[in-house]
């Protein structure tokens, strides 16, 4: 695997490697919380949501893990020729496990992150060709279909595990399906814009978002300038190709439908780049966050599996930027999946209206359907810590 990455930076642009001056100290803690968000969510809520979801990760080690191919099933008794759990139906679980272990550091949660983040490297496909990749289901081996926004959000998911283990082996993972993205997603014959997936039907916006968020995060972290200028790259295409009338980010080529769960990671990609010296990046963000409050303040019924998306990166920007209206959205929507969203076993297995989560592009009793509000409450609890 680390010869695909090697392969890849080689054929970046020499001056790519090099860091540059502003980068010379040591990158601010993405965990970080300001006094500002102190009092946004108490100590008492924020142990109440942890807790919450730590229970919760219990239930679903229970109920779907598969004991016999020891993996995740991707629904409750599924009894499909392939049952496991897909990249996009595992990654709310993972992201669980890496927010209740930066929330609350100990032996145990670095435990069970270290367990799903080994197996989570099942996905990855070495026979994909011309550039290895992660292939939707554990064992995909050869030219399947594969997502490019798969690889983005099963690359942040190993960057937070990095964050909450330490372990170097999971930021090389998140730093191949970088590469995985950059190198086979981007449609560079026609200028550029993000593939929605290998057999090129139309150009998407979520791997766009995934792709932007985990190239700027491995900038903030490594300091290679590869990453940030491929951001930017991608950026600057974005910004003067894929842009609504309210100056949020398209869905597809041709829908130009605004989703939460692109914009939010779009808005932490600007405001890391904000933060690691690009200045124009600042009021980018800024503005994109503003847009995104009132197109979805009132609107935010998705689907747990993309609004949870959505949250985390706004509460991570409001971290960064002592704005409060994230988190108080966040415990608004937490309140309403406690009230609408659980069923009698206790799984999140509803919409957090308390809508069925088939009219949310999901099937019943989906792993991810729990997991997503599941993660939700584990983003909560670590904004008291």
């Amino acid at each position: 695997m680390l010869l695909a990455l090697a392969c890849w930076l080689a054929a970046m642009p020499a001056a790519a490697s090099a860091a540059p001056p502003a980068l010379s100290a040591a990158p601010p803690a993405l965990s970080a919380v300001p006094p500002a968000l102190s009092a946004a969510v108490d100590g008492a809520s924020a142990s109440a949501y942890l807790a919450l979801a730590e229970a919760g990760a219990g239930r679903a080690e229970q109920l779907w893990r598969n004991r016999r191919l020891g993996w995740y099933d991707e629904r409750l008794g599924d009894h499909d020729p392939y049952p496991l759990a897909t990249i996009w139906g595992a990654t709310p679980l993972f992201e669980t496990l890496d927010a209740i272990a930066l929330a609350a550091p100990s032996a145990a949660h670095r435990a069970a992150v270290s367990a799903f983040a080994n197996g989570a490297e099942r996905y990855f496909d070495r026979g994909l060709r011309p550039m290895a990749g992660f292939a939707p289901y554990p064992g995909d081996r050869g030219q399947v279909r594969t997502w490019f926004d798969d690889n983005g959000w099963w690359g942040l998911a190993f960057f937070d595990a990095f964050r909450a283990t330490g372990q170097t082996r999971y930021l090389h993972e998140a730093e191949h399906a970088f590469a995985f993205i950059a190198a086979r997603g981007w449609d560079a014959r026609d200028g550029g814009g993000f593939w929605w997936n290998t057999s090129h039907p139309y150009i998407a916006g979520e791997p766009l978002a995934a792709g932007a968020l985990l190239g700027a995060l491995l900038f903030q972290h490594t300091a290679r300038q590869v990453y940030r200028n491929e951001v930017v790259k991608f950026l600057t295409w974005a910004d003067a190709n894929f842009l609504t009338e309210d100056q949020l980010y398209r869905r597809t080529g041709s829908d130009t439908t605004p989703t939460p769960y692109i914009e939010g990671p779009l808005v932490e990609a600007h405001q890391i780049l904000c933060e690691t010296g690009v200045p124009a990046a600042c009021a980018r963000a800024r503005e994109l966050a503003d847009a995104c409050w009132q197109r979805f303040q009132d609107r935010l019924n998705m689907g747990p599996q993309f609004d949870t998306i959505y949250l985390h990166w706004m509460l991570l920007y409001a971290t960064q930027t002592g704005d409060e209206r994230w988190p108080a959205l966040a415990q608004e929507m937490a309140a309403q999946a406690q009230a609408h969203a659980r069923e009698g076993n206790g799984l999140y297995l509803r919409a957090w209206d308390g809508s069925p989560i088939t009219a949310h592009q999901a099937r019943p009793n989906m792993l991810q359907t729990d997991a997503a509000t599941l993660e939700l409450f584990a983003w909560l609890g670590g904004l008291g810590s």
